[in-house]
């Protein structure tokens, strides 16, 4: 500020342009209160004064709006005039802030002259050069300055140059300068000043309609939707780019550990490298194969406890755990096609490998199998044991409670080499050492004891009595014809043959004299009784299921079996009468034929016959025979001359030989019962026993009278 009152860089009477604006410095400044004027209808501000410092009308055009009631009751804070400018006291001299202007402003008429000398709108400049604050629009207040501190708008210097300005108007005072706007700019600014003023006066009005309704309307706002929706867009995709870059701090933070070490759960050759770095992980795999190769061995034993080790250097093996260390590091560390790894691709693998395990191996560099091979041959041969078949070591037909004597099976035994190869090659290839035991695997034989005592199983066990009136010779006949069918065997198919086996009943082969049926009668005869022998072995094998080929009862009923059951043989020349059946069981039959005691009675004497052979399982078979017809006895008896003389000697003398009888017709059922109950019942004979009269003795001398 110069010595003439308005400030450097104004358009001054040097011709020079001020930047800042008027002001006329007061001889001793006070601070004072901040005082809200309102002016009466008709009342006009000085010329050039504006908002902001500017002279009347630069800005816009527009003019400062007058005070009211309701402005001051708006700006209720008092403020100090310390508090627009800096002022110092003591010297006298006042130091005002002085704010630059944005730009030169032209002189203008002062449209305050003459009704409020002094005064100045909030928000334009004061004379300390600090600025006031504004009001809403329309509504301005204004700041009356103390003493002689009053605002003059730059004008035109009107002075020549080089010639002191008076000091501006004081309106309390009446004295000083009051500037006015220079000719050419008070005729271009005549009608706009008018305009102005009436503007002013309409604002003021305006002002106090408001002031009496209750205070000012607050102006209406307009809603920009365009405006709005690029504001809210802005705020998403703020939101959005701030919580993207959050995610991808957050994924790059959790991830950023993995990038130079092994992800979880990843082993090689049993060793977790877990958190290791590629050079350490590569060292402790590294560690472990060597000590493992060098220490590395495999204990075949046998179940005896011998054992055969085989070492890496028998085999010559070596490892390499290159590839699988490349192989684990690779899982998290493969790059894409641009050459790196995506934290987004290495999160992901982290968090699978979290949930799995994965395990690699050290790569068999070289080894020879064939010592292997070798030694596994030499062990599987000294293993094997070939199984041996349960067999009939002897059929002991005197041995009523174990008749056979069994060899007991063998299981054999083999060593399965392959498993066992297997095995090895696993642990070769995973560099652990450990101990084989060779299991052997049973070879079952295919003939058990069990299997054989179903073929030997007992059929049938036939007995029939010896008469207690029986001679011993009649006796000793049956037991001489039983010790050649004893202990006999037929295979499936075979035949059996009573003559043949028993052979000729001669002195010379055995045979007693003894009562026999010949043709009906009881003569002496050599080996009489083995009719009662072929009779047992005909009940046995018919009920054993032997298939009977040929057969002949007798003549007579005997006293030792039932009508239809018994079975006669003879070995007369030209009149030979056999027994025969046929082996069909589809296995071999045992026959054991013997005399035996029944009872605690010695004298009471049995014949026995058992036939063993395949198991019958649950079904037996029972004879069962019927007399279908009954003959009469004839009354004539039959005479027999006594040519001897030995029992009668007249012809009118007769003596009984034996007495007559009924003869039968007689027909013998096979029945056939599965656990015990009858499933059928087929005929298998029908026989005919002859009636017979009675026989007697006759004399061959007839009596003299």
């Amino acid at each position: 500020m110069n010595n003439q009152g308005y400030p450097p860089n104004s358009r001054n009477g040097y011709g020079q342009q001020e930047e800042y604006a008027w002001y006329a410095p007061p001889p001793q400044a006070a601070p004072r209160r901040r005082a809200s004027t309102s002016r009466r209808s008709g009342d006009e501000p000085a010329a050039g004064f504006v908002r902001g410092g500017a002279p009347g009308g630069a800005v816009g055009n527009k003019a400062p709006s007058q005070s009211s009631a309701t402005g001051s009751r708006r700006s209720r804070s008092r403020t100090r005039v310390g508090s627009e400018a800096d002022i110092s006291f003591g010297s006298g001299q006042q130091t005002p802030k002085q704010p630059v202007m944005t730009a030169p402003v032209p002189p203008a008429a002062n449209p305050y002259q003459g009704s409020q000398p002094g005064a100045y709108p909030y928000g334009s400049q004061n004379s300390y050069g600090g600025y006031q604050n504004s009001p809403s629009a329309g509504n301005q207040s204004y700041y009356a300055p103390s003493n002689q501190n009053v605002y003059q708008p730059p004008v035109s210097n009107p002075y020549p140059d080089n010639q002191p300005i008076p000091p501006m108007y004081n309106r309390a005072t009446g004295v000083g300068y009051m500037p006015q706007p220079a000719p050419q700019e008070a005729a271009a600014g005549q009608g706009g000043v008018a305009r102005k003023a009436q503007k002013a006066k309409q604002n003021a009005r305006k002002n106090a309609a408001e002031s009496s309704g209750g205070g000012p309307k607050k102006p209406r706002k307009t809603f920009n939707l365009k405006l709005a929706l690029i504001k809210f867009v802005a705020v998403a995709v703020l939101a959005a780019a701030a919580t993207g870059a959050l995610y991808v701090w957050k994924v790059q933070s959790e991830v950023e550990p993995y990038g130079q070490i092994f992800l979880p759960n990843v082993y090689v050759d049993g060793i977790n490298l877990s958190g290791m770095t590629y050079e350490q992980g590569s060292q402790a795999v590294w560690a472990q194969a060597s000590a493992k190769q060098s220490g590395w061995y495999v204990r075949l034993k046998n179940e005896s406890g011998s054992y055969k080790d085989i070492t890496a250097d028998m085999l010559g093996i070596s490892f390499d755990p290159t590839a699988a260390l490349q192989q684990a590091w690779a899982i998290g560390h493969t790059p894409d096609a641009s050459g790196s790894v995506s934290i987004f691709a290495l999160k992901e693998q982290v968090d699978v490998a979290s949930q799995n395990r994965y395990e690699f191996s050290s790569a068999q560099q070289s080894a020879n199998t064939a010592p292997i091979d070798t030694i596994l041959d030499t062990l599987q041969r000294n293993a094997y044991r070939a199984p041996q078949d349960a067999a009939i070591l002897s059929f002991n037909p005197d041995d009523f409670v174990n008749p056979f004597t069994f060899q007991q099976e063998v299981y054999g035994q083999w060593l399965d080499t392959t498993a066992v190869k297997e095995q090895i090659l696993d642990m070769v290839n995973t560099l652990q050492s450990g101990e084989i035991l060779l299991q052997t695997t049973p070879i079952v034989p295919q003939v058990t004891v069990a299997d054989l005592q179903k073929t030997v199983t007992l059929r049938c066990r036939a007995v029939t009595p010896i008469a207690s009136n029986s001679t011993e010779d009649r006796t000793n006949n049956i037991r001489v014809a039983f010790s050649k069918i004893n202990g006999k065997s037929y295979a499936d198919g075979e035949k059996f043959s009573f003559n043949k086996v028993v052979g000729r009943r001669t002195l010379e082969n055995g045979f007693f004299e003894a009562i026999e049926y010949a043709y009906g009668e009881e003569v002496l005869g050599v080996g009489g009784g083995v009719c009662q022998a072929s009779t047992t072995v005909y009940l046995a094998a018919i009920q054993g299921g032997l298939t009977i080929t040929d057969r002949d009862a007798h003549s007579n009923p005997v006293s030792y079996t039932s009508l239809g059951m018994d079975a006669t043989v003879s070995d007369t020349r030209g009149r030979e009468v056999d027994f025969v059946f046929r082996n069909k069981t589809g296995g071999r039959i045992f026959i054991a034929a013997h005399v035996v005691q029944s009872g605690a009675n010695k004298r009471s004497l049995l014949c026995e016959v058992r036939i063993y052979g395949p198991s019958l399982e649950n079904v037996h078979y029972k004879l069962e025979s019927e007399t279908i017809e009954v003959l009469p006895k004839p009354e004539e008896p039959k005479l027999k001359e006594d040519k001897n003389g030995e029992h009668v000697i007249y012809n009118d003398e007769t003596k009984m030989i034996s007495k007559g009888r009924e003869g039968y017709v007689v027909e013998t059922y096979l029945c056939t019962y599965e656990n015990d109950q009858q499933v059928s019942r087929e005929r298998v004979s029908k026989d005919t026993y002859p009636a017979r009269p009675d026989t007697m003795w006759v004399g061959i001398t007839p009596r003299v009278p």
